[in-house]
């Protein structure tokens, strides 16, 4: 089986729909946020503070082509998108985005303390998503809505729809 990419903004789900969905499948499971600490030795927090943005978005994009091409479910950071090479090289594969509303996303990460950038205050978040959300559409081959739906329905309904396009 070709290997899945989740994508969306930060707070979709990635990660946590990953792991359930890697466990019900039997894949491996792989997350280019926990690839990119674990190669360059350090947070990603401390990688915003310490580099800056661009050179995260490098590092990312370096481990996103490190990904398991095969029986992998792999979840991307938010931002996987920001870099066209990176749109461009998940052009044929099989990427999932997880779309979340703006409404839902501020529910989930409210507490949250860990994202560099959703506890930027200077940022537009809001705005960002929306900036964005024409690339997730461009990198995706499919697209499943998370809003009011907790991990399970949502794992539910991709592998529903993996086996109906199989």
């Amino acid at each position: 089986m070709k290997s899945i990419y989740l994508i969306g903004f930060m707070g979709s789900g990635k990660t946590t729909v990953a792991k359930l969905l890697s466990k019900k499948l039997g894949l491996t499971l792989q997350d280019t946020d926990e690839m990119v600490e674990a190669y360059y030795q350090m947070p990603i927090k401390k990688i915003f503070a310490d580099y800056g943005e661009e050179v995260f978005r490098n590092y990312e994009q370096n481990m996103l082509t490190k990904t398991n091409q095969k029986n992998t479910i792999i979840a991307t950071g938010g931002g996987i998108i920001e870099l066209p090479a990176n749109i461009e090289w998940l052009s044929d594969k099989k990427v999932i985005y997880l779309k979340t509303s703006w409404t839902e996303i501020v529910n989930r990460l409210t507490f949250d303390q860990n994202r560099p950038i959703w506890n930027d205050q200077s940022r537009d978040k809001e705005s960002l998503l929306a900036r964005r959300e024409s690339k997730y559409v461009e990198a995706s081959k499919y697209v499943v809505h998370t809003d009011q739906k907790d991990t399970y329905e949502i794992v539910e309904e991709i592998i529903k729809l993996i086996k109906r396009v199989e």
